[in-house]
């Protein structure tokens, strides 16, 4: 059933939420949903305390279901409330004071205002998204003709015009410690990926967003090319290939130290061939001879299909601005998927588990192999919402590693900590009380349900 914590537009929350389901085709008696009303204050602190960013936002929607498939049928789900035998659906909150200043701004009513975003709270509670332009036109559109249906049309149409405005992804490749992190770091003026001399240390796509008053550039960071030797290895690289699906354009990262390689020249071709839009970037120009950048870029410039070809220091922020112009020229949308102060995806859980897992990589050097994961057990404020309390667990392969990330008397795992906990206080603002623990998971990257419960879901690539 739905149930509405709200005196003022009540029923203005409840027509729209029942419509939505209509226009779904569930029973509203099927499905357990409470919708709120809330104050600013109310919701930035579930914005922090949920998604791990200090912020007003218009709606938040608490999905309980994954995996919600249409048309709904009750009797396939298990989470039931045993109050009135219905499917625990999920949570609408609203924030008041954004609803008003939205009508004002579209020109409509508050209580048009409330609709829309209370169908649009359920459609995603419903699986619903829009996270490409397809899906943003599709959830508008659903919303546009449930509102229809209760008389709650609009003169003007939803979205922004926003004048010479682009917006698109770009997927950044390359071959392993070629400097994808640095550069997307340093794109984006923030800690989104980890860095690390050791190869393949990125395992997951991760969105890094530039933001401009005419542009917003989507990046997702991806682990670097190589051949799966285990199944983290082979989660890897189906999370690189599934990092070009929509994409406007590749920004492939070629290694200047190591020099234009054939595999590097195989990987181009075969982006290229397959329809792609490509740019190439020399990265680590600093470090080499003029002789040897113009070598490299002689050789690309043979290859006539790529779009530009661009040397750049990532680690130095040198000659990163012509990339950017380069790839403005080649987005395609006009929507901004993300807010402009936004810089990720990620929530902070996943960041935490990624800085961690860097402070460990870099400070435990060759001592410890590659088979380290993070898994972030706690990740709460306190009341007055000036700590941030996390505990996390550093997961390794073998028992004869635990002693090693431990250090003598705890030493290697205070820095690990102090290193970790310095640079997510930078990224929150806020004081962190991390705690962390070791844990020892015989060949974790080979089981799926580990790597699933450390952040690695398979199914995330589907």
């Amino acid at each position: 059933m739905i149930e509405v914590y709200a005196e003022k537009y009540k029923e203005e929350l409840f027509t729209a939420a029942e419509a939505a389901c209509k226009k779904l085709g569930v029973d509203p008696v099927d499905i357990d949903v409470e919708i709120n009303i809330v104050s600013e204050e109310e919701i930035r602190t579930l914005n922090r305390e949920e998604r791990g960013i200090d912020k007003v936002t218009d709606v938040l929607s608490f999905q309980n279901l994954e995996n919600i498939s249409l048309p709904f049928v009750k009797e396939d789900y298990d989470d039931i409330n045993p109050e009135n035998n219905s499917v625990l659906l999920g949570e609408i909150f609203i924030c008041l004071s954004r609803a008003m200043e939205q009508a004002e701004e579209y020109d409509h009513t508050v209580e048009r205002e409330i609709s829309f975003l209370c169908c649009h709270g359920m459609l995603h509670l419903f699986g619903f998204d829009h996270d490409t332009a397809e899906k943003e036109k599709e959830m508008n559109g659903l919303c546009e003709s449930i509102l229809g249906e209760i008389g709650q049309t609009r003169d003007k149409p939803f979205e922004k015009k926003e004048s010479n405005f682009r917006s698109g992804f770009v997927a950044l490749l390359g071959r392993p410690n070629a400097g994808k992190s640095t550069l997307l770091n340093t794109i984006v003026g923030e800690k989104v990926s980890i860095v690390s001399w050791k190869p393949q240390t990125t395992r997951n796509k991760i969105k890094g967003i530039y933001n401009e008053a005419d542009c917003q550039i989507i990046f997702i960071d991806t682990p670097g090319l190589h051949k799966p030797k285990n199944s983290l290895g082979d989660y890897m690289m189906k999370t690189a290939v599934s990092a070009t699906d929509g994409i406007d354009c590749i920004v492939y990262v070629i290694d200047g130290e190591k020099g234009f390689l054939p595999d590097d020249n195989k990987n181009i071709m075969g982006y290229i061939s397959s329809g792609y839009k490509v740019i190439a970037v020399v990265n680590k120009v600093d470090h080499i001879t003029k002789e040897k950048v113009m070598q490299i870029l002689t050789a690309l410039n043979e290859i006539k299909e790529l779009v530009a070809v661009v040397p750049l220091s990532a680690l130095r922020n040198r000659n990163v601005t012509p990339l950017i112009a380069e790839i403005k020229k080649l987005l395609t949308d006009t929507i901004r998927y993300y807010d402009e102060d936004s810089y990720t995806d990620k929530n902070m859980r996943f960041i935490t588990a990624e800085i961690i897992r860097e402070k460990a990589l870099r400070l435990l050097d060759k001592e410890v192999p590659y088979g380290i994961g993070v898994e972030v057990r706690e990740y709460s404020y306190r009341e007055d919402g000036s700590i941030i309390d996390i505990n996390a667990d550093i997961i390794c392969e073998k028992q004869a590693h635990k002693p090693i990330i431990l250090g003598k008397g705890g030493s290697m795992i205070k820095k690990i900590a102090t290193y970790s906990r310095q640079d997510l206080e930078k990224i929150t603002g806020t004081q962190i009380f991390l705690t962390l623990f070791v844990k020892v998971k015989e060949d974790w990257r080979e089981d799926d349900l580990v790597m699933k419960s450390i952040g690695y879901d398979k199914k995330d690539l589907v």
